[in-house]
Parts: structure tokens; sequence; C-alpha cells
């Protein structure tokens, strides 16, 4: 008997996370399940800053660095569509201008991190 050990597909609903509430209510469980999923896909270091740009390349890796650069921007993208598929029309209009899957990340990190300590503590008693 052989085990399958291929991953899912992106597509699968392994990798679904439900949309952040306009108030961020489930902003705990929301984080978790989005860094799960980026994770699972093998793109963390898109979310964290730690992908190489490519962007000091030499005369001779030209063709290489362009080929690099296509490929960042494709798993940079994959990254933001994780998390823009997840949040609110008005959060997305907020974060859509940053460049990097890692900058989108932190800023809604900052947003919803930042709220009151009450905010947590009732989120914890519903839970």
């Amino acid at each position: 008997m052989t085990t399958d050990t291929t991953l899912p597909g992106t597509t699968s609903t392994l990798f679904n996370v439900p949309k952040l509430a306009e108030d961020g209510s489930n902003w705990i469980t929301y984080k978790e399940r989005t860094l799960t999923a980026i994770s699972a896909r093998g793109l963390m270091r898109y979310v964290d800053g730690r992908a190489p740009d490519g962007s000091n390349p030499t005369e001779k890796e030209i063709e290489e660095r362009d080929k690099k650069l296509d490929e960042y921007d494709q798993k940079n993208s994959l990254v933001k569509q994780q998390v823009f598929s997840t949040i609110t029309d008005r959060l997305l209009l907020r974060v859509q201008k940053l460049e990097s899957a890692s900058e989108v990340w932190a800023e809604i990190c900052q947003i919803h991190e930042d709220k009151t300590e009450l905010v947590q503590i009732d989120l914890r008693r519903r839970l």
C-alpha cells in the first residue's frame, strides 16, 4: 500500500479562509487560518518579507533576473490574493496600494492587533 504524500492543490477547500469581519471580531481566528493556508503553500517568506526581489542583478544575470522577478511577482500576488479574497472591500481599499504581501499583511495585523484590550476580552468571552 502506498501513501499519497502530495499536497492538495491551491483550489482545495483546505485553503478556504472565511472573510475577515468588518469590525475585526474574527481577527484572531482569521489570522491563524490565513497564515496556515499561506504556510501550507510554502509562501510564508512573502508575508514576513524574507523573499528576495532580485533587485541587483549583474549583466550576465539579466535574463535570469527577469525570470526570478516574474516568479516573485507571481508568488507575491498569490499571497496577496489569498488575503484580499478574505477581507472586506473597505479594508482592501486601505491596503491595495501596498506593493508587497508582507506590507499588506503587516498593515492588516497592525489595524486589528491595535484594537483595545476590551475588544479582545469580549471576543474571547464569545468564543
